[in-house]
């Protein structure tokens, strides 16, 4: 459509005051009052609308939306070269029905070209697409128009971004679509496109990353909507601050803390042992990036337990993936040999037990990692949550001197060291959720069958050094 934008400018900068001009934006680009910034002048935000319309192939909307709040207005004269058929109110809305093949993009207006390339790749598929602000009938209000969208679409794809993230728009659409999954009307599939920080509500949904290519992830996406099943499990991402006491391990995902070589107090009787330095996982591993080494080793088995107790643990054998919402919580119902697999895949090992001590309690002989006892800096059966928690929930108030989490509570863990002399046992240290604080002191040595697993045992992995990575 060929619009005089010259003349279009001067009626909206003479009929709308500035805050007409803010209404008009919030109602009908949402897009475009997003990115209003503190100083912006009345033309300067002019300026930005007519050039989204340009861009957007907007500008049918733009004059419906003027006609809305200026009745007045006459689209017609503002067209060149042809007469415009836009009404001055939207017609009577159709009665909706819930499309199982279409899909809601949800997407910050930053992440626009990925999610139309996404778009055209769909409906190549046969998939029908809803996307603002293609989507949008002229004289539609945006929020009238997501409400049609989100009550009109089975499916639902959230472009995951740091833009994203801060948009409350995207934000409100994900809670709908989420409430939406919980009532079995809309499958929700999150896309990563870039490392952010993920909110905690999302954090339940499987997720895949553009980080493996955009062919690689559209193929794993198209098998996902085909078949109906959850995405593969990106894990989460952790940046960890520019300090040389932090390293992000690019195979497991797990971000390592420096414990530097020197003297600590082992033991209840706190003996002077001297390790060389190792980098230890800051958390336990997560059930999130055990997937992450499921999905690399297909044939290696889930944990998985029948028992009454483990079944809220329990993996799915079939899809191979963990209970909804437990993304972040540590992996459990995992052998020594479950951990062992792990650390091999990943390039480290267990860590031994005078390892695992020092970490956990720095070199002054402490009995917990921040000191002495003190209530709410753990995960133990003082806190009567009952449950595993998800890592780092106590931080940093539970933190060890070297920044490591839950090193006392929420779930026992593997270690690499014998417990006895006939080497049957394998040493557990940490203490875990059903456990009181007793057994979460730094210095206990607890056991376990190597070969068994249980709901409150875990593990962390260590590596001698960060060359290599």
């Amino acid at each position: 459509m060929n619009v005089d934008t010259a003349t279009l400018r001067q009626f909206i900068n003479d009929k709308f005051g500035s805050q007409d001009l803010n209404d008009l934006l919030f109602d009908y680009f949402r897009s475009v009052h997003e990115d209003l910034t503190p100083g912006m002048t009345k033309r300067q935000q002019i300026s930005l609308l007519l050039e989204f319309c340009r861009q957007h192939n907007q500008m049918e909307n733009l004059l419906a939306a003027v006609a809305q709040m200026r009745p007045f207005f006459q689209p017609d004269d503002y067209v060149q070269g042809r007469k415009a058929t836009i009404a001055a109110a939207p017609q009577p809305p159709a009665p909706i029905t819930r499309n199982p093949r279409q899909i809601f993009i949800s997407h910050a207006h930053q992440d626009a070209e990925i999610a139309e390339r996404l778009a055209d790749d769909l409906v190549a598929e046969g998939y029908a697409i809803w996307m603002a602000p293609d989507s949008i009938l002229p004289g539609e209000k945006w929020a009238e128009a997501i409400g049609r969208g989100l009550d009109s679409s089975g499916l639902f794809l959230l472009l995951m971004s740091p833009e994203a993230v801060g948009s409350k728009w995207v934000n409100t659409e994900t809670n709908i679509a989420i409430e939406f999954n919980h009532e079995g009307e809309m499958q929700l599939y999150p896309l990563l496109l870039r490392a952010c920080r993920v909110p905690a509500l999302w954090r339940a949904y499987q997720r895949i990353s553009l980080r493996s290519g955009y062919s690689t992830a559209l193929r794993q996406l198209l098998a996902a909507l085909a078949g109906g099943k959850p995405l593969p499990t990106a894990p989460p991402v952790r940046t960890p601050p520019a300090d040389p006491n932090r390293w992000l391990h690019p195979k497991s995902g797990l971000e390592l803390v420096r414990v530097p070589a020197g003297e600590f107090l082992y033991g209840d009787d706190k003996k002077k042992l001297h390790l060389d330095e190792f980098w230890m996982a800051k958390t336990p591993v997560t059930n999130a990036e055990y997937k992450r080494f499921l999905d690399a080793n297909p044939n290696y088995d889930v944990p998985f337990r029948d028992e009454t107790w483990a079944k809220p643990y329990n993996w799915d054998k079939q899809q191979r993936t963990f209970p909804a919402g437990k993304a972040e919580h540590p992996v459990v119902l995992v052998s020594w040999h479950d951990a062992q697999a792990f650390a091999k895949w990943a390039g480290m090992v267990l860590p031994t037990e005078e390892q695992w001590q020092k970490a956990a309690r720095g070199t002054d002989g402490r009995e917990y990692p921040w000191g002495e006892w003190r209530a709410g800096h753990c995960n133990t059966s003082e806190t009567g949550i009952g449950a595993t928690t998800p890592v780092g929930q106590f931080s940093p108030q539970g933190d060890s001197p070297y920044g490591c989490v839950d090193m006392s509570g929420n779930v026992w863990e593997w270690t690499n060291s014998w417990y006895d002399e006939k080497q049957v046992l394998r040493v557990l240290c940490g203490g875990s959720w059903p456990i009181n604080r007793r057994f979460a002191r730094v210095a206990l040595r607890s056991w376990y069958d190597p070969d068994n697993s249980f709901n409150h045992i875990g593990f962390r992995v260590v590596s001698p050094v960060v060359s290599g990575f």
